[in-house]
């Protein structure tokens, strides 16, 4: 079993309320399609889709209508890739984290594995997008897929986890790191930098933290450019090292 995550920035122009990118989203599709995989779990970003209604709706605070307002757009998100998901012939679902997750101070605390693990028995593809949810503490937080897909791996132990960016990696000094393991983070974390566009999320640093952590569980990880045409295809297929791999550095698998 494979976990993919397509970054919100491959599948919409995040410079641009509510705008995603056919042709992008298109390719992806395409390329998981002819991957043959069969069992994977997709989660994606929500880009344009999320950011910008988090920045209106809900920075004062807890409402009833910002969350719905928010949840109702990354949905739009959702339904329109696992449109395009099927038109290439992949039997995909949504699976949305406002109604089977919860928070606690912003940290994902419990997400309820039943649903996706009956998809994968039934060679269904569960597809999970960055949301809103309710929080113990705080009453709402932002679930981002960086998040989901750390809780993911630790929980279902899959072969593979991928995070597809528009980048070919984590950057340090403008080079692309082959490797990046738990014990070098702190030393090297200073020079990883966000997105250059609005990101509720905290962009490459946190989605790094977040693979970090699930490193010193044995759990490897690769960060790898998905707007090139064939990444996709290459990491559900291979066990090609290209991008960033993030693991142990013990851990020579």
């Amino acid at each position: 079993m494979i976990l993919l995550k397509i970054g919100g920035s491959i599948l919409t122009d995040k410079s641009k309320e509510r705008t995603i990118l056919p042709d992008r989203t298109k390719m992806i599709a395409k390329q998981i399609a002819n991957s043959s995989v069969k069992k994977l779990v997709l989660i994606h970003g929500a880009g344009s889709f999320g950011h910008p209604q988090v920045l209106t709706h809900l920075q004062c605070g807890f409402n009833a209508e910002g969350l719905w307002i928010t949840h109702k757009t990354v949905s739009e998100l959702n339904s329109a890739f696992i449109e395009e998901l099927h038109v290439h012939g992949i039997r995909a679902l949504p699976v949305h984290p406002l109604n089977c997750s919860i928070s606690n101070s912003g940290k994902l605390d419990y997400f309820d594995l039943r649903p996706i693990e009956m998809m994968l028995e039934n060679d269904l593809v569960p597809v999970i997008h960055g949301d809103v949810v309710l929080d113990k503490n705080i009453k709402f937080s932002i679930l981002s897929g960086d998040q989901i897909i750390a809780y993911l791996a630790k929980a279902l132990k899959p072969s593979k986890v991928g995070i597809g960016t528009n980048v070919d990696g984590v950057l340090y000094h403008g080079k692309t790191l082959r490797h990046l393991h738990p014990t070098d983070f702190n030393r090297l974390k200073r020079e990883i930098r966000g997105s250059n566009n609005m990101d509720v999320t905290g962009g490459m640093l946190k989605k790094v933290t977040e693979l970090v952590e699930i490193a010193t569980y044995g759990i490897r990880s690769q960060i790898f450019n998905a707007e090139v045409m064939g990444n996709i295809t290459r990491f559900l297929t291979t066990f090609d090292e290209f991008g960033t791999v993030i693991m142990r550095e013990d851990d020579n698998k």
